[in-house]
């Protein structure tokens, strides 16, 4: 069937971009903090603020791939549930965060006189079952992907 073969191949494309896309962003980030270190950038104060995958309103004209993925079981939208189960399979859980508490978090570190570092921007860690059991249960029009 055509749409297996298509869909087989999205995925192993999906797989393979997310984990290029996780390594260079992981060694970019140590690179920058390196200069953080006296014998490399003179006691620069580099952060870092990774965040999670980030849910909330937003101004823009369109949805965040973010939010997207956020509500990737609901809307049966086959990508972004790939990426959603590749943060799954990557850290065990769904790190989530709301974009208020993203921007909280960045006007902290601005307003920090003194500080560096990697600081991971998450509010919750949840399982797809209970992402899923959530949506199900708050949202019943919807027909939830399960596992």
């Amino acid at each position: 069937d055509i749409n297996v073969q298509m869909l087989t191949l999205l995925y192993w494309f999906l797989i393979l971009y997310l984990k290029d896309y996780t390594y260079s962003k992981t060694l970019s980030e140590k690179h920058v903090l390196s200069y953080g270190n006296d014998e490399n950038g003179g006691g620069l104060e580099v952060v870092t603020l990774p965040c999670g995958l980030v849910g909330g309103d937003t101004l823009q004209s369109s949805t965040p791939v973010s939010g997207v993925v956020c509500i990737a079981q609901i809307m049966q939208d086959a990508r972004a549930y790939i990426s959603l189960k590749f943060l799954k399979k990557l850290l065990g859980k769904i790190p989530l965060v709301h974009i208020d508490d993203v921007c909280e978090a960045h006007i902290f570190c601005m307003e920090s006189t003194s500080i560096s570092g990697r600081f991971l921007c998450a509010s919750s860690y949840i399982s797809l079952e209970e992402m899923a059991n959530h949506f199900a249960l708050h949202y019943p029009e919807f027909n939830v992907k399960q596992e």
